[in-house]
């Protein structure tokens, strides 16, 4: 009785430590969040959840690297849990992009793919690389693919119209930044600077 009580009192201390940083990381208290993830190490140092959270908490602090680290700890700690795997590809692929590895980012956008062949997000991400690496038909493709997959992120319609643009195709560039500004007008001023970009590039 008194082993099970205990078990159940460090499963509840365990639920509430994560559920007060992961508030704390949504409120962007990054800071605060870290201290808090270091406290709980020391105390339960087994915890592999806390070193994915604070991984995590790295990773919205573009502090790659080291996010990088704490991922690989949280699967040593706890090599059977697969999401460990898919934040460290995850994040790998985003540090690879940062850091202008573009080939390496794209074997891991590619195994994200495969994992999570339903999530936009990673179409756009590989569309963006292969932009970068001026692969722009292949581009367009995997724009399209997160187009067909979110059909409301007006990302997928700005990237499209940027790689257009970069192939003299104007109009259909215009087409898909008038798109952009649809999906979200919130964020139409930017989108609008674009736009006025390609109309000058279209009078000249």
């Amino acid at each position: 009785m008194i082993q099970q009580y205990k078990k159940n009192l460090k499963i509840l201390t365990i639920t509430m430590v994560k559920l007060s940083k992961q508030i704390l990381s949504k409120m962007n208290r990054f800071e605060e969040a870290l201290e808090n993830y270091d406290s709980a190490i020391q105390k339960n140092p087994e915890v592999s959840d806390y070193y994915n959270g604070k991984a995590y908490t790295l990773d919205k602090m573009n502090r790659f690297k080291q996010a990088l680290e704490y991922y690989n700890s949280a699967i040593s700690k706890n090599p059977e849990d697969s999401r460990y795997y898919f934040n460290k590809n995850d994040i790998l692929a985003d540090t690879l992009f940062n850091i202008n590895k573009f080939k390496q980012a794209l074997e891991y956008y590619n195994l994200a793919i495969q994992l999570y062949p339903d999530d936009s997000i990673y179409y756009f991400n590989k569309a963006n690389t292969l932009d970068k690496m001026n692969r722009f038909e292949e581009a367009l493709e995997n724009y399209d693919s997160a187009m067909q997959k979110n059909p409301d992120d007006s990302h997928h319609y700005n990237g499209k119209a940027i790689t257009l643009q970069k192939l003299n195709r104007l109009e259909e560039a215009l087409e898909h930044q008038d798109s952009a500004i649809q999906k979200y007008p919130e964020n139409s001023y930017q989108y609008k600077l674009f736009l006025q970009d390609i109309l000058i590039k279209k009078h000249i």
